[in-house]
């Protein structure tokens, strides 16, 4: 009897665990590659919207997961090169980290998804200086500083 129980344990997850394996995503690899191409553009255009002067705008990460059966979760990384000031030439770069939650909407028409950026935040933002400034103390000239001396 428990050859027979085992047996049926045996068969019962197996075909279990074919189930899953062979089951369809419920989003697919080209709509997460259209997510993501939308995503990418939607970065570029807010960025030389809101910055016209920034330049050299990069897409340096971007991915996407599924994050529930209706939603997906996007992880992105891009930087872009900025000037200082008006007066200053200094550039800076500045590279920015966030993750949004995008979700799928009903649609119109049934073949076509539709997709709509429920929440994005950003997780961190770096910024690189071109040319370092110097900082003294007494905001002398470099050439007025006697070098610090130990003992």
């Amino acid at each position: 009897m428990k050859k027979i129980i085992s047996l049926v344990i045996f068969t019962a997850a197996l075909v279990w665990t074919w189930n899953i394996i062979h089951s369809s995503n419920a989003i697919g690899f080209e709509t997460h590659s259209g997510i993501q191409q939308k995503f990418a553009d939607m970065i570029k255009n807010t960025i030389q919207n809101k910055k016209p002067e920034a330049t050299d705008v990069k897409i340096i990460k971007l991915w996407t997961e599924n994050a529930g059966e209706r939603k997906v979760k996007a992880v992105f990384s891009y930087s872009y090169t900025e000037p200082a000031s008006a007066t200053n030439k200094e550039k800076t770069v500045r590279t920015i980290e966030g993750e949004a939650f995008l979700y799928r909407d009903l649609s119109d028409s049934p073949s076509v998804d539709k997709w709509t950026l429920q929440s994005m935040k950003t997780l961190g933002d770096n910024v690189q200086y071109s040319d370092g400034s110097l900082i003294t103390p007494d905001n002398a000239a470099d050439d007025e500083k006697e070098p610090a001396t130990t003992n």
